[in-house]
């Protein structure tokens, strides 16, 4: 960078320093998207290559001049302090470019062309003569020297023969009081002065439109009035004390009337933020009010200051009596009255100045959130999903990224909220020249976000986590700020989902929208968490595919099918699991246990026959147990099964569907057990019969003209969910028929859609029916009509299975599970899981599922667990 050249500094101070803004507390009040003095002079010592901290400084002042960055309390020059807070005018990506420009004359290289460093020109006002620097050096250092303020003294104003009749203890005190005192009174001619130089012409003089003109002012200057009131008393009180007596003997009651009346800057301070939009916003487009504060800025009453600093004169002042007054409190002594008033008077204004911070950064992020608003060009649908302008928005953080990397010029604004991520596209308006936000990508929730680095898939946290990058110096080399290398990874989950890869210029950058979105992902878990996932068995290598499993006795063992067999084992305890050897089969695909007939039905191998085997068999086994009798099946070709209840008997329904014929064939089982009285029927199988046939025997058997996918039991009756929709079949007459009646209007929708298909279908309550296809659910009644007309769910995803746990439906996409409210319709909860499968979706009390990262990678048998908490509903 060519240190003349303020232009090229200015850019690269911001872009240095916007890594480094964060919040700064500062005498109890927060200054956010601050960096301090120290800060800024040790970045333009390093822009400018040079070890001169005070030529640093009048650089720096020379940004300052043009309005780059300010003192936060609008009343200091630049200084190399780590304590002093400075702030940028405005957006810091793009002050540079529009305001700061010039030619810092001594620091310009010399014009000869033969003119070096080793060998400088004859010249003597050539830049590379020593004495060319040294008066470089002198003048900067005179002055940084002049802006040091002779401190004001209470030994210089008393007699020296009461100094001399003080301790030294007592001499610190009452320059701590004298300092109590003074500071008052410039504080209430700060605030004369923003009452008689600004307020009063204001509202006299022909500045603003009549008609805005009051309205101007309030939002402006607030109860500044009232303020000044108060502390006019204050400041009299104050004054009639320190004249009583040259040597003040206390303070602390003096301020007791005053912090009882402490809400009026508590709205003042709160409207700060909407105070200076407002006056900025009014003096760019009224040419008359940005004429009178230039001219009353110059005035010399307000010492050249200008108008910002006269309206953040009461927060700071607040601030800083807590300061004050503990310096006072340090030099008292044991016993004086000023020993308990004092740390009460600073308790109640520390208590104010936390409610300030709270009050004033919700103000903060919602007029954040109001400029984005009025930025935002969008549809109705997507404006009242991200519901800019209610009072619980938070907008976590913004900034520009680019589509692309390197030197593409193509600018994304992305915005983090507290509950979705906005990225748009930034387009000028060639009249006005204003800022539009045009949405590049759908909004995307919070729940249905992934994040990662490209470059390290192993980054990507898909249960609600982002992994956070390594950390990294940012360099001040151009190149560093100019390229955009450094990609992210967005990805919205979902039915309407996408992935974008945008690129940021700074490793930091990077690593803040990480933990930013992690955070804030976290919050919105723990606020919305429902159900949670809880490990019962060990990881199962990529080269086992888990299909199904299930759980017996009482819930305490889990079976788990895979393409290598049954394995078993203890819920929780990793590794008592084991593959049961006596129980061979190639692939199972389906299990279902049903602990009143002691018996497990299973579809294996590779014709997918249907299986039942006496429970005894898996309670029974160890790894040693020597290969059983090979059961004969009780059907082949079976594509599922169910076990249900049909008038006062357990039936087992074997279903075998067909794509080409496109019809199903449902046979129903009974179990018989012939002369065994009281005893299950597992019990009878494990007598040593080989065949399951003689053990069931078929008592119905049904067509449907269409591939079924599900079925479930009503009282008499079947439903089977098949690619014209639910069908009811009537077991005792064989008759079928549509679930949803034809003439009810309100049915139309699902009436006109072939893509739809049904899935699942769940009592819940007495005569409503939840009906749950791919893209949406709704209720029915008894007579199919539609119930709860209002009520709807769209599913986000592509669910191909749901569990029903009230008052909560579950609905599992391969990538997530949706969870939602079945009396409100709400979504309450989105469980990232990568890529998972519902291991029991027929059984009403088993919540497992397994997941995996990528199908490359091992599985994991998980119980989806509620967390019993108060429920509103």
């Amino acid at each position: 960078v060519y240190p003349a050249m303020l232009s090229a500094v200015a850019a690269t101070f911001c872009s240095i320093m916007g890594q480094v803004l964060q919040t700064h507390l500062r005498n109890g009040l927060e200054y956010p998207q601050c960096f301090t003095g120290r800060d800024a002079v040790d970045t333009i010592c390093a822009i400018i290559q040079t070890n001169d901290r005070n030529l640093a400084i009048v650089v720096g002042r020379a940004l300052a001049q043009q309005k780059l960055f300010h003192d936060v309390e609008y009343e200091r020059r630049l200084r190399d302090d780590p304590n002093e807070l400075f702030a940028f005018e405005g957006d810091h990506s793009r002050l540079a470019e529009t305001k700061v420009n010039g030619v810092f004359v001594m620091l310009t290289d010399c014009y000869s062309p033969t003119c070096s460093n080793t060998q400088p020109c004859y010249s003597v006002t050539c830049p590379r003569q020593r004495s060319q620097q040294d008066h470089l050096r002198k003048t900067a250092k005179n002055n940084v020297a002049a802006e040091m303020k002779q401190e004001k003294l209470w030994s210089m104003s008393v007699p020296k023969e009461v100094v001399k009749s003080v301790s030294r203890k007592e001499l610190d005190r009452q320059e701590r009081l004298y300092e109590v005192f003074y500071g008052e009174k410039d504080y209430v001619r700060d605030l004369c002065i923003l009452r008689d130089l600004y307020m009063r012409p204001l509202h006299n003089e022909d500045i603003v439109d009549e008609s805005r003109r009051k309205n101007f002012i309030t939002k402006v200057f607030k109860n500044a009035l009232a303020i000044l009131a108060e502390n006019a008393a204050l400041q009299r009180a104050l004054e009639k004390r320190q004249k009583e007596s040259f040597i003040c003997y206390q303070v602390g009651d003096v301020f007791l009337p005053f912090v009882q009346h402490l809400e009026s800057y508590l709205e003042y301070c709160a409207n700060q933020p909407y105070s200076m939009h407002f006056l900025e916003a009014e003096r760019q487009s009224n040419p008359r009010l940005h004429e009178f504060l230039e001219k009353t800025d110059r005035r010399p009453e307000g010492r050249k200051l200008g108008v910002q600093h006269f309206l953040t004169r009461p927060p700071t002042r607040l601030a800083r009596y807590p300061l004050v007054l503990n310096a006072v409190l340090k030099y008292t002594p044991e016993g004086h009255p000023d020993r308990e008033t004092i740390p009460y008077v600073v308790s109640r204004i520390e208590a104010m100045l936390n409610r300030i911070n709270a009050e004033t950064g919700k103000a903060q992020n919602r007029l954040r959130l109001y400029k984005v608003d009025e930025k935002l060009v969008c549809s109705s649908s997507d404006r009242n999903d991200l519901r800019l302008t209610d009072d619980q928005r938070k907008l976590v953080r913004d900034s520009q990224l680019r589509k692309r990397g390197g030197n593409d010029s193509s600018v994304i604004q992305v915005l983090l909220l507290d509950h979705m991520l906005l990225m748009c596209k930034i387009k000028v308006d060639p009249r006005t020249g204003e800022e539009k936000y045009i949405i590049y990508k759908h909004p995307i929730p919070l729940q249905l976000l992934t994040i990662c680095n490209p470059d390290d898939p192993s980054s990507t946290r898909p249960r609600m986590a982002a992994r956070r990058d390594s950390t990294g110096q940012a360099s001040i080399s151009g190149s560093t700020y100019d390229k955009y290398n450094y990609s992210l990874q967005i990805t919205h989950l979902g039915r309407r989902g996408f992935t974008v890869t945008l690129y940021s210029n700074k490793l930091a950058d990077r690593q803040q929208w990480y933990q930013c979105i992690e955070q804030q992902q976290l919050e919105m878990m723990e606020r919305h968490r429902k159900f949670e996932l809880v490990p019962v068995a060990c990881q199962f290598p990529p080269g086992i595919r888990i299909n199904t499993a299930d759980v017996f006795d009482h819930g305490r063992c889990v079976v788990i099918g895979t393409d290598r067999g049954l394995y078993t084992g203890v819920s929780g305890k990793p590794r008592s699991y084991q593959l049961l050897t006596h129980l061979r089969h190639d692939r199972v695909y389906q299990i279902e246990i049903h602990e009143k007939l002691n018996v497990m039905a299973m579809i294996a191998d590779k014709d997918r026959n249907l299986y039942v085997y006496p429970l005894d068999l898996l309670m029974t086994a160890t790894s040693n147990s020597r290969p059983g009798p090979r059961i004969k099946p009780l059907h082949t070709h079976v594509s599922f099964f169910r076990f249900g209840h049909y008038l006062d008997y357990d039936i087992l329904c074997s279903v075998k569907s067909t794509t080409l014929s496109n019809q199903t064939i449902i046979h129903v089982y009974k179990p018989v057990v012939s002369g065994q009285k009281n005893r299950s029927l597992g019990r009878f199988l494990s007598l040593g019969t080989e065949s399951t046939a003689d053990s069931w025997k078929c008592i119905k058997e049904c067509y449907i003209a269409a591939e079924s996918t599900s079925l479930h039991f009503l009282r008499s009756r079947l439903c089977v969910g098949c690619n014209r929709g639910f069908e009811i079949v009537d077991l005792a007459t064989m008759n079928t028929q549509s679930l949803l009646d034809p003439a009810d209007a309100s049915l139309a929708f699902i009436n006109k859609r072939d893509t739809s298909h049904p899935i699942s279908l769940f009592r819940v309550h007495d005569g409503e029916f939840l009906l749950c296809y791919d893209e949406f659910a709704f209720y029915v009644n008894r007579n199919g009509q539609r119930a709860r007309s209002n009520w709807m769910i769209h599913w986000v995803g592509n669910p191909s299975s749901f569990k029903l746990q009230y008052p909560y439906i579950l609905a599992f996409d391969s990538s997530f599970i949706e969870v939602y409210h079945v009396e409100t319709a709400a979504i309450v909860q989105v469980i990232i899981t990568g890529n998972c499968t519902s291991l029991s979706p027929n059984r009403k009390d088993v919540n497992l599922c397994v997941t995996s990262p990528s199908p490359t990678q091992s599985q994991e048998v998980l119980r989806i667990q509620h967390i019993l908490a108060k429920d509103p509903l």
